[in-house]
Formats: C-alpha cells, sequence, structure tokens
C-alpha cells in the first residue's frame, strides 16, 4: 500500500505539489513530489473527492458496510397491535427496525463506556443502576464505533425503543397480556421475577424467548424506553406515538428480579427522573433508520 505522502489527494491537501508547463500536452500540469502528474482539472476533482469522501485524504478508503451490528438483533416489521388499559386502542407502527434480542450485558456496556454502573456484577449479567442518559450516551457512542467500523450504515443509528416499538415488540403478535398468555402465574418459563430470581439479576436470555425470538422482555431488569411520562392519548388509533415533547420523567417497561410478575405485563409502565438509576432498571436498544436518513 502507498503511503500517505505518495497517495494523489494526500499530496495536493497537503500543499506539497509544484506546478510545471508540459508542453507535450494540452495545458498546464501540476506534479506531486512522487513525480505523478495531474491536469487542474483532474486535481480539482481530487480536492472535491477529499472534501466529500471521510476518509479519502488520509489515503485509506472508508471501510465498506457489511452488516453485522456489535450486538445480537432482530428485525421487526412494521405492524400494529392492541394496547390495553382502561381502552383499548390500535397502534400502528409504520416503519421497521432492529432490536436487541436481550438486554444490554454488563460486558457490552463497558466495551463502548469503559465503565460498569451495575450493583450486581457479572459480563452476561443486564447492566443496571444506570441512567436513561448514560443509556442514550451508550446509543450515541456505540453508533460512532459501529459506524467507524463499517458494522452498520451511517444513515442508521443505535436508540432506545419508544414505548409503543416497545410494546409491539414484547407482545410480539400476542394479543394477551403478556407475550405468553394472561396469568402471571405462567411466567416461570418466560420472565425473571420476585417469584424466582433470588433477589438479584440473572443472566440475560435463560428464559424462553417470545414468538420474536426476544428474550427478557418481561422481568429480570426495567427497560428504558425514550417517551416522557405522561397518560396516554384516549384516541381509539394511535399511529407512531412517540408521547410528549417534553416532561419530567422519562418511562420504563417489562417488570424485573424486584417485582412480582403481574407488573411485568407489556402494558405496565413505571417512571423516574433521566438522570436517576437504581438496580432493577436497564436498557436494551433499538437499531433504526436515523430520522432526517433520506
Amino acid at each position: 500500500m502507498n503511503n500517505a505522502a505518495s497517495h494523489p489527494i494526500a499530496a495536493f491537501t497537503s500543499g506539497k505539489v509544484t506546478k510545471q508547463l508540459n508542453d507535450q500536452s494540452v495545458g498546464g500540469q501540476i506534479k506531486t513530489e512522487s513525480g505523478q502528474a495531474f491536469t487542474l482539472i483532474e486535481l480539482l476533482v481530487l480536492a472535491l473527492c477529499a472534501t466529500l469522501w471521510p476518509g479519502c485524504d488520509s489515503g485509506e478508503p472508508p471501510k465498506p458496510v457489511v452488516f453485522n451490528p456489535s450486538i445480537p438483533m432482530r428485525v421487526i416489521q412494521p405492524g400494529h397491535y392492541t394496547r390495553v388499559t382502561d381502552i383499548r386502542q390500535q397502534v400502528t407502527l409504520t416503519g421497521g427496525f432492529w432490536i436487541g434480542t436481550h438486554e444490554v450485558t454488563q460486558g457490552e456496556y463497558e466495551s463502548v463506556t469503559g465503565s460498569n454502573p451495575s450493583f450486581f456484577r457479572g459480563e452476561m449479567l443486564p447492566v443496571e443502576k444506570v441512567s436513561l442518559l448514560q443509556a442514550e450516551a451508550f446509543c450515541t457512542a456505540l453508533t460512532l464505533r459501529d459506524r467507524g467500523a463499517g458494522r452498520i450504515p451511517t444513515d442508521m443509528l443505535y436508540r432506545l425503543p419508544t414505548e409503543a416499538e416497545w410494546e409491539y415488540a414484547s407482545l410480539a403478535g400476542a394479543t394477551t397480556a403478556f407475550s405468553f398468555g394472561d396469568a402471571a402465574e405462567e411466567a416461570d418459563a418466560h420472565a425473571w421475577s420476585a417469584e424466582n430470581a433470588d433477589d438479584k439479576t440473572n443472566l440475560v436470555g435463560q428464559k424462553k424467548a417470545n414468538a420474536w425470538g426476544l428474550h427478557d422482555m418481561h422481568g429480570n431488569v426495567w427497560e428504558w424506553v425514550s417517551d416522557w411520562f405522561a397518560a396516554h392519548p384516549k384516541d381509539p388509533e394511535l399511529a407512531n406515538p412517540s408521547g410528549p415533547p417534553a416532561g419530567r420523567h422519562r418511562v420504563f417497561k417489562g417488570g424485573s428480579w424486584y417485582h412480582e410478575a403481574k407488573f411485568a405485563r407489556s402494558t405496565s409502565r413505571f417512571m423516574m427522573e433521566p438522570g436517576m438509576a437504581i438496580n432493577f432498571v436497564g436498557f436494551r436498544v433499538v437499531l433504526a433508520k436515523a430520522v432526517n436518513a433520506n
């Protein structure tokens, strides 16, 4: 591989060029120190490339994207589900997304941030005692890392799911309170809760996955979502709801090792200030097109 000094764009952008007239050609040429000769038009094209193509001026082309997210994920197709609270609402999601097959582990969190805030310790335990602000910072850092490594396209990013995306993925096509039915008494095979968790978090992925291959959507740790907390609107039909634009508290979903299984219903919700953290709240990430992507 040529070094940067011999790369035409590096030579041009570093200013190491000398103009030289060449009687054998039409018009003048510019010659780099390495002896490469270019017309003025060619150099203008190279300069434009150096401006618009990140990494071009270093002599290294950008890494080709081979879709391979750092976190195991499942693709979720657009669709709708029924949210049952004091009323029944049809919630429609018009865009697909990818979502983690499990809650973000301590190993995954530490590999990105270099820190681990968790109370219970273990590489394959879910990260917890993590605030929403820390979860969002993790998403931003992971996006930059995976884009730079060519693992995801530059028009995609990691983020927290909306509450509607979380509920849709949690139910996985079910029309019941849980992905596995309506009875909390049947939760043991599907969720870590106060009834079976032995007062601690447990390794991710040990309980049965839902119909879409997602583990621990019920129990183990509650999971932050992006919505600010407010009462749900009462419309019978909602499309791509994302909560109010501002507020004091953010929502978390799904139940935990500390709470009884009845609190792990897909529609259950609790809230906390975004800068606060506790040892029964973690998060799961979504990978989706950036909002301003074409």
